[in-house]
């Protein structure tokens, strides 16, 4: 019975060193994926040309910021990278890119309306920092990153 009462004692006295390295270990596992998921982040904002904040649109994306990438196709589709769930906007609707000059364009793919300024958009177009692009009635502020 003594030896029942000193491994009791023993466990009792040295149970604090196990918790302190089971914590020790959860710490560094969560320590090790947010330095991942930092890294990738980071990756991603350094290919990345800028974003798109939504002013109004889709009730589930006012507010949102879309990353872009130096190319971007904009619709409904699930096959593009900007996805608009807005019945105005084309399953393949418009392109946003970064041209060889540096400078962003924007163009219109399919029978819906692009609109930069309140300006049409029939071929092609420059976008510059802060321009309003007009998906349908999906209105966006550009925001270009500085080279």
């Amino acid at each position: 019975m003594d030896g029942v009462f000193e491994a009791a004692a023993l466990v009792m006295r040295f149970w604090f060193f196990a918790v302190a390295f089971v914590v020790l270990l959860g710490a560094a596992g969560i320590s090790i994926n947010e330095y991942r998921e930092k890294r990738f982040v980071l990756g991603v904002a350094q290919s990345s040309i800028g974003y798109l904040h939504i002013i109004s649109g889709p009730e589930d994306m006012m507010g949102e910021n879309v990353q872009l990438m130096y190319e971007n196709t904009v619709g409904r589709s699930r096959r593009v990278n900007i996805i608009f769930r807005d019945a105005s906007v084309d399953k393949a609707h418009s392109q946003i890119y970064q041209g060889d000059d540096g400078r962003v364009y924007v163009n219109r793919l399919g029978r819906g309306d692009v609109s930069v300024n309140g300006t049409h958009v029939h071929d092609t177009m420059a976008v510059y920092n802060d321009d309003v692009i007009c998906f349908g009635n999906v209105v966006t502020r550009l925001h270009v990153k500085e080279v």
